[in-house]
């Protein structure tokens, strides 16, 4: 997913988890990423693209949240990007004190709104670019041609 599809900010935050798998088997996994949409856990072999399973997520208060989930991606041996399905707004707020609690544990004196949309990582800017190669020499070309101080 590219920057620019995100519509939450993410924060790359390690922080423990409990994922059951389709069959009930508990695995303990690391969130490397996470957001109020969704995560990025590391690598689990009995995984795979498109399975929902339960996770659990330890609350500051030292509960568990548990949310449902759907398996978007996968790299090969580095991880799984997980959407949280059906999450309510009581639940990104949970989500948003696990982070809070994290950041603050971790001594990062951060205070990001996740639920404000990130920034795109390139603006929508209508003004033509040179993106051809060919394109940027010709007119640098041109502007020596002209005589055009700026050479």
């Amino acid at each position: 997913m590219s920057l620019n599809q995100r519509q939450h900010i993410r924060f790359s935050l390690d922080i423990p988890a409990i994922i059951y798998t389709k069959y009930g088997e508990p695995l303990l996994v690391r969130l490397e990423q996470i957001s109020i949409g969704g995560c990025f856990t590391s690598w689990e072999d009995n995984v795979l693209i498109g399975d929902e399973f339960r996770m659990e997520i330890e609350l500051p208060n030292k509960n568990f949240l548990p949310l449902h989930c759907k398996a978007l991606y996968r790299f090969e041996h580095t991880g799984i990007g997980v959407r949280f399905l059906d999450i309510s707004q009581f639940e990104q707020e949970l989500i948003t004190q696990i982070i809070a609690n994290k950041l603050e544990v971790e001594g990062v004196p951060l205070q990001i709104d996740p639920f404000t949309p990130p920034p795109t990582f390139v603006a929508d800017d209508p003004s033509p670019r040179i993106t051809d190669i060919r394109q940027k020499r010709d007119a640098v070309l041109q502007r020596i041609m002209a005589g055009d101080d700026g050479f």
